[in-house]
């Protein structure tokens, strides 16, 4: 029995030395074809909710039942990324997505067209844990910083082209064409993925749903884990602030559509510039280290925005803002990864992916419930106080570690 777990093991790492770049890129091209359909519905799919006919409490049920949909996918269905394997639950995500975008396409009324969102949260939760779990067991420990950036970097761009693209297409010509083109293509993607080779073997050992949460709860709460959980979290929740208050200031100071976009687009620049450099520095310094320059940086970004909202303050914020972005993902993707085994990537990336979405979910509402009720400056405080918060828990961890270090150095 142990003579054949190691035979597995060893036939696994063979398989992933020798997988080539044309499957590298195929499979980052479907971890940006899994984010950039969401990416691009998110500047038109109100207004075309409205366009169908549904009230402005409905349309805001539309948009936010992604969410609600997306984020307990993430987890469930990333259990069975380790259960079923990677390859065929990416065909599924993409394949989903698709259909998700048909439906978008041929709705004809706003009940039609929230069935399409949910279809589209459960695909996103196929695609995403997935996808990233495929790129972790392709990557070795080595340089798990590295291959956690090319895929961030996948993301970035899926967000930066999604964001441009959502709107202007749509614009010449029409939401429902559009989401039919993307319809289409994601049909063809979800084909391209049965090229990918199989790395990782499910184990067909049957166990209990009493076993599974018990496997869940000791993947999640593990200790290596608080860290990057907790720094993408707080991330996504100032990214949350950004997406629900930061663009409503700017257009009361006078900034147009077009110049907010623009202004977000910075942001989403130096992130992927930052994203493979950060991967490398995570792979040398150690992952704990760059996720705290991170948050630092995000922190600082808010601190910039509450000095003006004249030139060129938003957009040297957005600086700050991006390169922390590039610097947490890689980094805290990469502890994630170096701290799961193969059997396990699939829990724990499917819990990143629905922490990424609910420290949106969370960060918007908060920050526009304080926005309302108290002052701007005080929602852009949120954006210091939170990762810092998290800052100063890395602190204490690092500290901790060389602690233990020096009281238990490594024999010579």
């Amino acid at each position: 029995m142990t003579q054949n777990l190691l035979n597995s093991t060893e036939a696994q790492t063979q398989k992933s030395s020798i997988i080539k770049r044309k499957h590298i890129f195929l499979i980052l091209t479907l971890s940006f074809m899994v984010n950039f359909d969401s990416n691009a519905a998110i500047p038109i799919i109100a207004t075309y909710a409205g366009k169908l006919g549904a009230s402005i409490i409905f349309t805001g049920f539309i948009v936010g039942v992604y969410s609600m949909v997306h984020i307990p996918s993430n987890i469930v269905f990333g259990r069975l990324v380790d259960k079923i394997g990677r390859n065929k639950l990416i065909s599924i995500g993409v394949f989903l997505d698709g259909i998700s975008m048909l439906l978008y396409a041929i709705a004809q009324d706003p009940l039609f067209l929230l069935f399409g969102r949910i279809v589209h949260g459960i695909g996103g939760g196929f695609g995403g844990p997935a996808t990233m779990a495929y790129i972790s067991d392709a990557t070795t420990q080595r340089r798990s910083g590295r291959g956690m950036a090319l895929y961030g970097i996948s993301i970035g761009f899926s967000n930066l082209i999604g964001f441009l693209l959502g709107g202007m297409v749509a614009q010449i010509i029409g939401e429902s064409n559009l989401f039919l083109i993307m319809a289409i293509v994601l049909f063809i993607m979800s084909f391209t993925s049965f090229f990918l080779p199989s790395i990782y073997q499910p184990s067909k050992e049957k166990i209990s749903f009493k076993e599974e949460f018990k496997t869940f709860r000791k993947i999640v709460l593990r200790k290596s884990m608080i860290s990057p959980y907790f720094s993408i979290l707080a991330m996504m929740f100032n990214m949350g602030i950004v997406t629900a208050v930061y663009t409503l200031m700017l257009e009361n100071a006078a900034y147009t559509v077009g110049q907010t976009g623009m202004i977000l687009s910075i942001m989403v620049i130096f992130s992927i510039l930052i994203h493979y450099p950060a991967g490398i520095l995570s792979d040398k310094i150690g992952y704990t280290k760059v996720m705290l320059i991170g948050l630092l940086l995000v922190a600082s970004a808010f601190g910039v925005f509450m000095i003006s909202f004249e030139v060129p303050i938003p957009m040297i914020g957005m600086v700050f803002l991006g390169l922390g972005h590039g610097l947490i993902f890689p980094s805290s993707a990469g502890a994630v990864k170096e701290n799961t085994k193969g059997s396990e990537s699939g829990v724990a990336t499917g819990t990143f992916y629905a922490l990424i979405v609910a420290g949106v979910a969370i960060g918007a509402p908060i920050s526009g419930h304080v926005y309302d009720f108290y002052t701007e400056q005080a929602a852009l405080m949120l954006g210091i106080i939170v990762p810092s918060i998290v800052a100063a828990f890395l602190i204490i961890l690092l500290r901790f570690l060389n602690l233990n270090k020096k009281e238990n150095p490594k024999p010579v």
